[in-house]
């Protein structure tokens, strides 16, 4: 019946399809406002919250199938162990779904994909979620609206750095409730005492006494390619103590140039990525490239990664922080306890309190290397 009310839906928006639909714009929510009714039974559990866009959007009833149309929030599903509530993703490639994704949460492949962010109305009711979660890209057309008209509850918890994250967490707390909202506000906790600290010991490091640290994606080698200031990228450098090289750029600078890169002659190269060795070998080779001081004072780094890229957004980028510290300020990372051990230690602990899951410590070092749980390079040097 369920399923039939909102085919009906369809038909009739089918027919007023001649009207246009309001954009709604792309804005975060300041305060994530939530209201909750539970009874005994936890299908009648209702919840109303307001997304990073917004939109008051309420939501009846015990959640057991989200369909994800946002890459970027993938990876949080897994490793707060609620794989199983996905049933439906905009994509299901390796660089989704990667080795230790399916370490972790060994079905991942099999999560049906609909090969974009925003398939057909139809395509969503087929599939008969609780939940949508819309890719941000989407918001300006109407799309979550296109598919709340429809009976079904849909939300925007986009996220580009630490405090938009914080916000998008909270949200994704409350909707799902249970276990996973203590260990969404657990994370919170965590994120903002580490955060809080390693910025207590760098805040007295002028911009003058601070590395310049310059950021690559690992796209292959394709070197120039880095990430904007005032991002997730900027917040952790400077937390641990960098100056971030996209602000001698230009602030929304996604591709320089290697006379820029030249220019600047970072103190520090980090390469994120499944590339970053690919593009570490290439740092190292290139003319050019191999006389910037990053490379003659052997202070290149790869990033790690897990479900997700740590460097980038999702709940695997708090161990980031440590790791950011270590990099930079290694005097500093050391005097307060921050060593290699520690890393692992921390990548282990993370694990077992979010997912669950016990890493050995060789699998927690190849997490910290760049590499995949069996110790190998993804996408080796050629």
């Amino acid at each position: 019946m369920k399923k039939l009310q909102k085919l009906t839906t369809i038909l009739l928006l089918t027919i007023c399809a001649i009207f246009p639909i309001a954009a709604a714009g792309q804005t975060e929510s300041q305060t994530p406002a939530v209201t909750e009714e539970i009874t005994a039974d936890s299908s009648e559990r209702t919840v109303t919250v307001t997304d990073m866009s917004g939109d008051t959007v309420t939501i009846d009833g015990e959640i057991k199938k989200i369909i994800n149309l946002w890459p970027s929030a993938t990876s949080s599903f897994f490793v707060i162990g609620a794989g199983d509530l996905l049933t439906g993703l905009a994509v299901n490639t390796p660089a989704v779904i990667n080795s230790w994704t399916q370490l972790l949460y060994p079905g991942s492949t099999d999560i049906p994909a609909f090969g974009g962010i925003s398939p057909s109305i139809e395509e969503i009711v087929n599939m008969d979620p609780d939940l949508v979660i819309v890719h941000p890209m989407t918001i300006k057309s109407g799309y979550a609206q296109q598919i709340r008209d429809i009976g079904i509850p849909a939300i925007n918890i986009y996220f580009r750095d630490y405090e938009s994250m914080t916000k998008a967490y909270t949200i994704l707390g409350e909707v799902l409730g249970g276990e996973y909202q203590e260990k969404l506000i657990d994370w919170n906790a965590a994120l903002d005492s580490r955060l809080s600290k390693i910025r207590e010991l760098t805040e007295h490091i002028s911009n003058e006494d601070r590395p310049v640290v310059y950021y690559t994606t690992g796209s292959a080698e394709k070197l120039t390619e880095t990430m904007e200031a005032n991002s997730i990228f900027s917040d952790w450098v400077e937390s641990a103590g960098g100056y971030y090289a996209g602000r001698l750029m230009g602030e929304n600078v996604r591709e320089t140039t290697a006379e820029e890169v030249f220019k600047i002659n970072p103190d520090i190269i980090i390469c994120g990525g499944v590339n970053q060795h690919v593009a570490k070998h290439a740092l190292e080779t290139k003319t050019g490239w191999k006389e910037l001081d990053a490379v003659k004072n052997n202070r290149i780094y790869t990033n790690p990664y897990g479900c997700f890229a740590w460097d980038r957004f999702g709940l695997e980028s708090l161990l980031q922080i440590h790791y950011a510290l270590y990099m930079i300020q290694p005097e500093i990372a050391a005097a307060a306890g921050i060593t290699k051990d520690s890393l692992i230690d921390d990548v282990t602990d993370f694990y077992n309190t979010y997912t669950n899951f016990s890493l050995s410590r060789t699998q927690a070092e190849n997490m910290l290397n760049g590499l995949q749980p069996d110790g190998t390079v993804e996408i080796p040097v050629q």
